[in-house]
């Protein structure tokens, strides 16, 4: 039997196993990069991977966003098998954002292995959920692996952020919803709109990424973020999801001083959406989050039913801790 070595390495994890050398979410010198999502910490270093594969939701992704990959790709579909000398890939929908995979690497002798990248076992209006499944060895997430992130259902959090929306909107103030440019802006602009909400998009890096998911079947409309230096052609009643508030503002000062230079901007109420914001739920923002709170990071594990677990990202030894103590051996990947 071959040794298995895994270990982290800049935005990602290196796994050596007999002759085959695989990096999840990174670039290496000889290795074969498996790119899991496009989110800019796990894509470091891809200017040293000589050959990626990932999904085409991913690769769009990843160009509507400004950057480019220049060495060889294959486009692999969750659900997926890639067969290469000694081990398979196949690919898994890890929920996360559009294209997001899980990877399964089953090898010749038997040994399997799962990498989730980022994860959410919860199903959410523009992505269906991740599924566990059993691997001899798990390298899962720790985002949110501590006792305290509990998140609550959520679609009583999608009611909550529709209804705050309303009540600024009735007060004749813009709701701003500060989201991720990828995933999370896409969710909550389908929420709106699904609604009844006239969404705008709060900056180019959403109307970029939002015009990707619709090329991919997602079902929604916004307005995009230049109509903002025009507001007499904006309705009376938008929300506004937007990565950069700053550049919001700014874009609606511009627009009004074009039509008057005396004039007003319209008042913004800001509210964040992100797992983060639980501790101020309703306050300063909701907890909508693309990623599995500690108790489906538990579950999960558990029914992948591995024989040992590699826990990466901030909480990972908080996370191995409580694996440990549920019978699930664990290791933490610092």
């Amino acid at each position: 039997m071959n040794s298995l070595r895994i270990e982290k390495h800049g935005t990602g994890i290196l796994l050596r196993y007999g002759n085959t050398k695989l990096a999840f979410d990174t670039g290496a010198t000889g290795f074969l990069t498996l790119l899991s999502h496009s989110h800019a910490d796990h894509i470091g270093q891809l200017q040293k991977a000589s050959h990626l594969v990932a999904t085409r939701g991913t690769l769009d992704t990843l160009e509507a966003r400004g950057k480019s990959v220049s060495c060889k790709s294959t486009i692999i579909r969750n659900g997926e098998t890639l067969g290469k000398i000694g081990y398979y890939i196949t690919a898994l929908n890890a929920g996360h954002v559009l294209g997001s995979s899980m990877f399964r690497i089953e090898f010749d002798d038997g040994l399997s292995v799962l990498y989730t990248g980022d994860f959410n076992t919860v199903d959410s209006i523009v992505h269906r959920r991740a599924r566990a499944i059993e691997a001899d060895v798990l390298i899962t997430e720790a985002t949110y692996g501590t006792p305290q992130w509990v998140f609550p259902e959520r679609r009583g959090v999608h009611r909550d952020i529709v209804g705050k929306a309303k009540e600024i909107i009735e007060s004749d103030k813009i709701p701003v919803f500060r989201a991720y440019s990828l995933g999370k802006a896409q969710e909550a602009i389908a929420l709106l709109h699904h609604s009844g909400i006239t969404t705008v998009s709060g900056n180019k890096a959403i109307d970029a990424v939002s015009s990707v998911y619709k090329s991919h079947g997602c079902d929604f409309n916004f307005i995009p973020s230049e109509s903002l230096s025009h507001p007499k052609d904006l309705p009376d009643q938008i929300a506004v999801v937007s990565s950069s508030p700053k550049h919001t503002r700014a874009a609606l000062i511009r627009g009004s001083k074009r039509n008057d230079e005396n004039a007003r901007p319209p008042e913004m109420r800001e509210y964040n959406l992100s797992g983060w914001t639980l501790l101020e739920y309703k306050n300063r923002g909701f907890p909508l989050s693309a990623h599995s709170d500690f108790p489906h990071l538990l579950r999960f594990a558990k029914a992948v039913n591995p024989r040992v677990v590699y826990c990466f990202t901030g909480n990972a030894r908080i996370l191995a801790r409580h694996l440990d103590k549920g019978g699930i051996n664990a290791v933490p990947l610092e």
